[in-house]
């Protein structure tokens, strides 16, 4: 029996200066898939623009086009950057799960804002719905969440590190 293979996710496409490929770009998705990506995750901004910072420099991609671009042919992070950005997130995961190809196995939604999160998580329950966090949660504000049906944490790796190693035990 073979080994289980790795699940490949990119962040913002597969990009880098070895292959040429600017990140959070339509070749940038298409190339994750041709190279095997389960999952590409990426930043959507007000105006449903397609970024990793607020006020890219260069054109970028609509959440629309990089659905489209995907098509569905694996999965898709989709981290809401902006509470602003939060009805026309709404709006396309509502056409693409009902007019596109998308299914909500294919799809999770994150958001630092955790009322965003929990408002997608209302709309659209069938969603793995996550929220992010930059330290660790208190377990009785995890419980909260729960509660809300959020499914996932998108803790930083360094400040679990950093507990761990303080002692801290939950």
């Amino acid at each position: 029996m073979e080994p289980p293979k790795p699940l490949i996710i990119y962040h913002r496409g597969r990009h880098g200066k070895d292959i040429r490929v600017k990140e959070n770009t339509l070749r940038a998705f298409k190339r994750a898939i041709k190279e095997g990506a389960a999952m590409v995750e990426f930043d959507v901004w007000t105006g449903l623009r397609v970024a990793h910072d607020p006020n890219p420099e260069t054109t970028v991609p609509t959440l629309v086009e990089v659905l489209d671009a995907i098509h569905a042919r694996c999965a898709v992070n989709i981290e809401i950057k902006s509470p602003q950005a939060l009805p026309g997130v709404m709006d396309v995961l509502d056409d693409a799960l009902t007019l596109g190809c998308w299914t909500a196995s294919k799809i999770v939604v994150s958001a630092f804002h955790h009322k965003s999160a929990i408002a997608v998580k209302q709309q659209f329950p069938e969603l793995r719905v996550g929220v992010i966090n930059v330290g660790v949660l208190e377990p009785m504000y995890i419980e909260w969440l729960a509660k809300q049906g959020i499914n996932n944490l998108h803790l930083d790796w360094a400040n679990i590190y950093m507990d761990i190693e303080d002692g801290c035990r939950m």
